[in-house]
């Protein structure tokens, strides 16, 4: 094994045969990877959508306390969906880092190919889907913004 890759090229007959399992089951890691995340932001916009619906109705009847505590609460549930935005990233670059290393010991690094074409063109889904939860966050400070002004008959 050497210093620099966690290959061990010492390993016997089978080599290529179980290196291409492993990569088949990690490359099917970072799929599920990829879809909990989508699942996690159709929670988080279900639950902020929610949300941001009864601190606006609220906002129609005047109730000022409970638009500032369900806001919070959004403000709150938006900060960790972009937490979990971001962590997400980190585990899938990390995983495609050791697919891209996978890869080397394969015919092809069909993987390391397709980033190389799909960066000159796009950016990556979490440069969009990290900027919806502040987008609520603004979305929450401007109804609290209200609600005080509300509360102070200044509105």
């Amino acid at each position: 094994m050497q210093d620099d890759t966690f290959i061990n090229e010492k390993y016997g007959e089978d080599f290529q045969k179980h290196l291409l399992e492993q990569y088949k089951l990690f490359v099917q890691t970072s799929l599920d990877i990829t879809s909990k995340r989508l699942e996690a932001n159709k929670f988080h916009l279900t639950l902020n959508s929610i949300i941001f619906g009864i601190a606006s109705y609220m906002t129609t009847l005047n109730q000022h306390a409970v638009i500032v505590l369900f806001s919070i609460v959004g403000i709150v549930i938006s900060w960790v969906w972009r937490k979990s935005i971001l962590a997400y990233k980190e585990l899938n670059s990390a995983k495609f880092k050791v697919i891209y290393e996978l890869e080397a010991y394969l015919p092809a690094c069909l993987f390391k190919c397709e980033e190389k074409h799909y960066l000159k063109k796009y950016h990556g889904l979490t440069s969009a889907e990290k900027f919806y939860p502040i987008i609520f966050i603004v979305l929450y400070i401007s109804i609290i913004i209200l609600a005080i002004l509300g509360a102070l008959k200044i509105v």
